[in-house]
C-alpha cells in the first residue's frame, strides 16, 4: 500500500499547512519534525482523509482519497490507516479493553483476544485493562491510545506526538511497539519532537512554514 500526497495546503487564517508532498508505504518509517505552528497535525489531519486540503491531491494505491465520496473515504480510511491522535479520545463510559476494540468492531474486523491482550501486555497496560480512563496514569492513556490503533491492524500507521509529556520508561515502550509494527511490515508515518524516534527511521522530513517534500 502507497499513499501519497501531492502539493498539499491548508489554511487557518495566517497558520495552516504550506504546500508539501510526501508518501508514505508498507515497510516504511517515516518522523516529521519541524517547530509548532508549522503544520504537522494539519498534515497527519490531511493524509488520514480526515481534513480535505486546500490544495492538492492525497491518494492511495493511486485512488484519489477526496474524489470518493465520503462514505467511500470512510470505508478506504478505515481499511488502510490506523491515526493515533494527540487528544484525549477514549470513551470515558468504556474500560481501557472496551476502548481498544470498539473501532475494529466497529468497523467490522473480529477481534482476537489473545492478540490483544498479547499487545497489552507489550504496551504495559494488561494490569490496567478493567480500568476506565479515568483511573489511567497519563502513560498509560497514551498507551492505551496506541493500544486501540494497532489493533484495527492496518498497513499504514499515523502516530501523532506518541511520545509527548510521557515519562522516559513510557516513551522507551511506545517507541519499542511501533518500531516492532514497522518491523513487522507495516508503515509508520511519526510527528514527533522525541529524537530517539529518528534513529529508526532512515529519513526525516522536517516540515517549515514554508512547507516541504519528501518521497519514501
Amino acid at each position: 500500500m502507497t499513499l501519497k500526497a501531492e502539493n498539499i495546503s491548508k489554511t487557518f487564517g495566517k497558520n495552516g499547512l504550506a504546500h508539501s508532498s510526501i508518501s508514505a508505504s508498507e515497510g516504511s518509517f517515516l518522523c516529521i519534525t519541524g517547530e509548532s505552528g508549522c503544520g504537522k497535525t494539519t498534515l497527519l489531519n490531511i493524509i488520514s482523509g480526515m481534513l480535505k486540503p486546500d490544495t492538492g491531491e492525497v491518494s492511495i494505491d493511486g485512488k484519489s482519497l477526496y474524489s470518493l465520496r465520503e462514505r467511500e473515504r470512510i470505508k478506504l480510511r478505515n481499511e488502510k490507516i490506523g491515526y493515533m491522535t494527540q487528544g484525549n479520545s477514549l470513551i470515558p463510559e468504556l474500560t481501557v479493553w472496551q476502548n481498544i476494540v470498539a473501532p475494529s468492531e466497529l468497523s467490522g474486523k473480529k477481534t482476537d483476544s489473545r492478540k490483544v491482550m498479547e499487545l497489552a501486555q507489550r504496551l504495559g497496560i494488561d494490569k490496567v485493562i478493567d480500568s476506565y480512563p479515568s483511573e489511567l496514569s497519563g502513560g498509560e492513556y497514551r498507551r492505551s491510545l496506541l493500544a486501540r490503533v494497532i489493533v484495527l491492524d492496518t498497513p499504514l500507521l499515523l502516530v501523532d506526538e506518541p511520545t509527548s509529556n510521557l515519562d522516559e520508561s513510557s516513551a522507551a515502550i511506545v517507541r519499542e511497539v511501533l518500531y516492532e509494527e514497522y518491523k513487522k511490515g507495516k508503515g509508520v508515518v511519526v510527528v514527533t519532537h522525541d529524537r530517539e524516534f529518528q534513529s529508526y527511521s532512515p529519513e526525516t522530513f522536517e516540515l517549515r512554514n514554508g512547507g516541504g517534500s519528501i518521497e519514501q
